[in-house]
């Protein structure tokens, strides 16, 4: 046993000693998000770049003599230009990132955009139109799509009846919450449960939105708030199937508890009582330090990094995050911005 085991901890130690990248990639930002979540999985599968674009010169300046190998400039053409760099992750300002994608997918770079790519739908849909144009093509930063535990809800195949949504967090006055925030949470439920028709909107002090969606058969509630507290946020979602109820908190924790039975359409809960079993399907395990308990990767942000490098060098890779996988998201930002 021991000797199985020590073959299968050399052959993951190989595949991660032998992974190797030949194109170059640029990186522009360098914001606190970047830093806390971006990096440290670029850094850790060795993704090799060559720019780091920012903004000020004198950052660009403490980039080039602090980064080993890599280059700081806050000259675009310097970074677009080059032929060498082939893939680009942008991580800006928000407002910005509709132009950079626009020059990277002009220049045939392949992109990866954090969210948001753009601040509207009439800006997505010209983005759609220039990629269609260019060699390179375009992921977005919706880890969310990407985590273990979304991932195995998808493949559940959920027979859904209804749904409830709470996504809350404190106060937000850095930006628009609808698009820096409120988009994970729509992306989500659009990656989830498809395409929808808005039954209702009603909001409570500008920052609170609560939604009722209509799906193919279902009906969702969702709340979406920053009248909350940061400390206490808190993300939960409810799927009522028919085959039992499943629960995600935090996109850490899910379990599913079967439905009772039924005897002629009698409740069978109601005759007799019963103690239903709630099964835990996905939990992260905050004692083993290891990669699938870091929560980089529990929120998806490692696989979408993971993905996107793997794609660039192997264009079969299905890319499930694309410009046109999200104009359904971007119809609800558009109406809930509206309002």
């Amino acid at each position: 046993m021991e000797k199985i085991i020590g073959y299968y901890k050399n052959y993951e130690k190989q595949k991660y000693l032998t992974t190797k990248y030949h194109d170059k990639y640029a990186f522009v930002g360098i914001g606190s998000h970047s830093i806390s979540n971006l990096y440290p999985v670029i850094n850790y599968l060795r993704i090799p770049l060559k720019y780091i674009l920012v903004k000020s010169a004198k950052n660009a300046d403490l980039i080039s003599k602090n980064f080993e190998c890599v280059i700081g400039t806050n000259d675009e053409n310097q970074v677009f230009n080059d032929d060498e760099v082939k893939n680009v992750f942008i991580s800006s300002n928000p407002k910005s990132h509709f132009k950079l994608v626009k020059k990277a997918l002009e220049s045939s770079k392949n992109v990866f955009i954090e969210k948001p790519p753009c601040l509207n739908l009439e800006e997505l849909k010209q983005l759609i139109e220039i990629e269609k144009n260019s060699t390179g093509f375009c992921m977005v930063g919706l880890q969310k799509r990407h985590a273990p535990v979304i991932q195995l809800l998808k493949k559940k195949k959920l027979e859904t009846l209804s749904y409830n949504y709470k996504f809350i967090t404190g106060a937000y006055p850095e930006g628009n919450p609808i698009l820096d925030l409120f988009i994970h949470p729509i992306d989500l439920l659009v990656h989830l449960f498809g395409d929808y028709t808005i039954m209702s909107v009603n909001v409570s002090n500008k920052d609170t939105f609560f939604i009722h969606l209509k799906h193919d058969k279902f009906i969702g509630s969702i709340e979406l708030s920053t009248q909350y507290s940061w400390e206490q946020a808190e993300e939960k979602l409810v799927i009522n199937t028919k085959a039992g109820i499943y629960d995600l908190s935090n996109m850490e924790h899910l379990t599913f508890q079967k439905k009772p039975g039924t005897l002629f359409s009698i409740p069978l809960e109601k005759v007799t009582k019963s103690n239903p079993a709630i099964e835990t399907l996905f939990s992260r395990n905050n004692f083993s330090p290891i990669l699938e308990n870091n929560q980089l990767f529990t929120s998806g942000y490692f696989n979408e990094i993971d993905v996107f490098s793997k794609k660039c060098t192997n264009n079969k890779i299905k890319n499930n995050s694309s410009l046109t996988d999200i104009i359904s998201t971007y119809k609800l930002i558009d109406h809930l911005n509206s309002l």
